[in-house]
């Protein structure tokens, strides 16, 4: 007896609010041309194809908020719409904030617990210079939204606080292994290594660079605001300001990768290797979390690490 023919899996379809991050028409190798979508929601980026588009009515545009009606599918290895229909909406049917995607932690209580952390610090300069700065209501505003990177890892709205915190308990454990390094100076490095982010990174039209962020990036961004305090305090050691702006300007570790300077003390050493630690391994995870539903063994690949990444149970 022959076993029955096995079912076809279900298509799984689309109908939910988008907001447009970029639109760009192409033409196919048929002539024909379609639209390429990048479209974000609460879930993160999806990518977007609608075949013949000149046949449609596309009274859209970047930053628009769009209602799409599509399918899902494989193309070369990735995940995809096939958008069926493209329907804007109105001003107000949706909260353009509720289809960012964001840390599933509370912002409010991860900012409680890294201020109650910098307060069990020593008195001294460095903590009167993080309390300034996290203190002041504009920089903790703009701290407690901020992304940490546009797509390679904590890429969401909260994400930069939720990857410092991370920062600071994991360093904590490490600095009880390291007796001989200066506590202080690493746990002020990974507070202070990103901060640029808050200017570099907009999202009221979607998590993208800010015109100020395009022309000067996060870290000659960061040591600006890192100054204007440094400035306000009265009698800040030149020395340890010097070191501080270092370990901002080296933290990517490696002129190829956009650092300015490569560590030249332990503590910088420490906070470029923790932040690379905890970068790469969210960047792992949120791939995983992407392709749970992806057939074969590996992931489709990341494109923050350059390889596609083993599936474990």
């Amino acid at each position: 007896m022959k076993d029955p023919p096995a079912a076809r899996p279900q298509k799984q379809t689309v109908n939910a609010a988008f907001l447009v991050q970029s639109k760009e028409r192409k033409m196919a190798r048929t002539g024909s041309a379609y639209l390429d979508l990048e479209l974000l929601n609460a879930k993160g980026v999806a990518r977007g194809k609608l075949w013949d588009c000149d046949q449609f009515r596309l009274d859209f545009e970047v930053a628009d908020i769009v209602r799409v009606v599509g399918d899902v599918e494989e193309f070369q290895g990735s995940t995809q719409i096939r958008v069926r229909q493209v329907i804007r909406l109105a001003e107000g049917e949706v909260n353009l904030l509720d289809l960012f995607p964001r840390s599933r932690r509370d912002p409010e209580e991860m900012f409680a617990a890294l201020l109650d952390r910098l307060r069990q610090m020593p008195e001294g300069p460095l903590r009167a210079l993080l309390l300034a700065l996290m203190e002041d209501p504009e920089i903790a505003a703009k701290y407690k939204l901020a992304p940490a990177a546009m797509t390679y890892h904590h890429a969401y709205l909260g994400g930069l606080l939720e990857h410092v915190l991370s920062l600071v308990e994991l360093a904590d454990r490490v600095l009880d292994h390291y007796p001989e390094l200066r506590r202080e100076l690493v746990l002020a490095g990974l507070l202070l290594h990103d901060i640029g982010k808050i200017e570099e990174l907009g999202y009221k039209t979607g998590i993208r660079y800010t015109t100020r962020g395009q022309l000067l990036g996060h870290i000659a961004i960061g040591i600006e605001i890192v100054n204007e305090k440094i400035r306000a305090l009265a009698d800040f050691p030149g020395t340890l300001k010097d070191q501080i702006e270092h370990i901002i300007l080296a933290h990517h570790g490696e002129l190829q990768f956009g650092s300015p300077k490569e560590p030249a003390f332990p503590e910088a050493l420490v906070v470029h290797l923790l932040d690379n630690l905890d970068s790469k391994l969210q960047s792992m995870r949120a791939q995983y979390a992407a392709d749970k539903d992806r057939a074969g063994d590996f992931t489709a690949r990341n494109p923050a690490l350059k390889r596609e990444l083993l599936k474990i149970e």
